[in-house]
């Protein structure tokens, strides 16, 4: 049975290029990163405000608030259960955006149900004990990250949803200007 790092190339794989340079913001601890880069050729820059960084990859910390690089640094930047974790993502968004030539890959929880909610955000919550990552502030259905990022404003396209085990039911979104 796949683990979750492998669940994840396999549906984000698809959607980059050999050629692409790509920004991972809050790439904890790179190993999808560096699956990614083996599997598809691209090109990778681990960001996080903490290190944990377990791949060969270099990483690189940052305040999470302002990118450390210049417009249209990287051809695409890569947000993997990335924005629960920060109280307003809008920011963050904007400035992938901004260093970003081809936009923003999403990946985010798609979590639904009054139950399920407040479940994922204290079970995603432990990586702030154990690591110092940010707490998971809050959840979002696939409707409401749509609803939140059209707020930039941007184009936005669902390109895939798909599962981790039984609970996680996830989405991957295109965002660009």
């Amino acid at each position: 049975m796949p683990n979750r790092e492998q669940i994840l190339v396999q549906n984000v794989t698809p959607f980059l290029k050999p050629h692409h340079h790509i920004l991972e913001i809050g790439a904890g601890n790179g190993l999808v990163a560096e699956m990614l880069h083996r599997t598809t050729g691209a090109r990778f820059t681990l960001l996080d405000v903490v290190d944990y960084n377990r791949s060969a990859l270099p990483m690189q910390l940052y305040d999470g608030k302002t990118l450390p690089f210049a417009d249209k640094t990287f051809d695409l930047s890569l947000l993997i259960f990335v924005l629960h974790h920060n109280p307003d993502p809008r920011s963050v968004l904007r400035e992938a955006l901004r260093v970003s030539r081809h936009g923003i890959l999403i990946v985010e929880n798609d979590v639904r149900g009054t139950v399920k909610k407040p479940m994922t955000q204290l079970i995603d919550s432990a990586e702030y004990l154990r690591r110092g990552v940010p707490r998971c502030y809050f959840t979002k259905s696939a409707e409401e990250w749509r609803t939140l990022l059209h707020q930039l404003p941007a184009h936005v396209e669902t390109l895939s949803t798909f599962r981790i085990g039984w609970f996680w039911q996830n989405i991957i979104l295109k965002v660009a200007r």
